[in-house]
């Protein structure tokens, strides 16, 4: 994979990649495939990694656990462990995951979606908890990005201000990812990282089809070939296909879910 991305964008995409070539999650073939990391992209373990890098390194765990959320929190566990200098979950790591696997069931009902963080969660008091609570609270108030700025970086470490923010952008336009995207942008916050953020809760709930049309024509023909043959390989390699690397294009009419997700048609032919 040669697209342009930053650090952390390229470890998760070669994080798919070793899904895709192992159907499991494989922390030595990570970095010691047959296609090696360059030394930039192995994990240290005496960086220290923020929970926003974390939870996109993560992204392709769990969009590929997403139908069993505790094997979900084992791979998170795993994978966070194996890049952080800490063994600490971060619970940030926790809460992206069990947005993204609630948007792939088709249960993330925006309104609702940090209500049933908390009592999924239940951890009781924590900064994130606590941000989570006042992001809700905007939402509900239907506030300014300026107002949801101001507030939350009034209590918040500005190194962990992109999850807020990102639940923020999204929760506050969650049909319209371009919105929201674009919001998030203009926070000011690591604006990279908080966009990428807003961009994986709003893409996995809306899909692709929520993204502009002009936006994914911007990208370069080989990029956004590269991107869309990569998510179907590890489409493939999740439902089970036997070998997703001979996939030659992407599904472009699949029907493939999580159990009890898409339900029988009734009915007769």
């Amino acid at each position: 994979m040669k697209l342009e991305a930053d650090l952390w964008t390229q470890r998760a995409l070669r994080g798919a990649e070793s899904l895709i070539r192992c159907g499991k999650l494989n922390l030595e073939d990570w970095g010691t495939s047959t296609h090696p990391l360059p030394p930039s992209l192995l994990p240290v373990k005496t960086e220290t990694a923020t929970v926003s890098e974390i939870a996109i390194v993560t992204l392709p765990v769990a969009l590929f656990f997403h139908d069993h959320f505790p094997t979900l929190q084992e791979k998170l566990t795993l994978v966070t462990t194996h890049w952080r200098s800490t063994d600490e979950v971060p619970l940030e790591t926790w809460v992206m995951g069990y947005a993204i696997a609630q948007a792939l069931t088709e249960k993330l009902a925006p309104a609702n979606l940090i209500p049933q963080i908390l009592t999924s969660l239940d951890q009781g008091k924590s900064p994130l908890i606590e941000q989570l609570i006042q992001v809700q609270t905007l939402v509900e108030q239907r506030a300014s990005l300026n107002t949801a700025i101001t507030q939350l970086c009034r209590h918040t470490d500005a190194t962990e201000m992109p999850i807020a923010l990102a639940f923020y952008c999204f929760l506050s336009t969650p049909e319209d990812f371009r919105l929201s995207v674009i919001r998030a942008a203009r926070t000011g916050y690591q604006p990279q990282t908080t966009t990428a953020l807003t961009g994986i809760l709003s893409g996995v709930y809306n899909s692709l089809i929520g993204i502009p049309l002009t936006w994914r024509l911007a990208l370069n023909s080989k990029d956004r070939s590269e991107l869309l043959h990569l998510a179907s390989c590890l489409l493939a390699a999740w439902s089970g296909v036997y070998s997703p690397a001979m996939i030659q294009e992407e599904f472009p009419q699949a029907a493939i879910a999580a159990p009890r997700v898409i339900q029988p048609r009734q009915g007769g032919g």
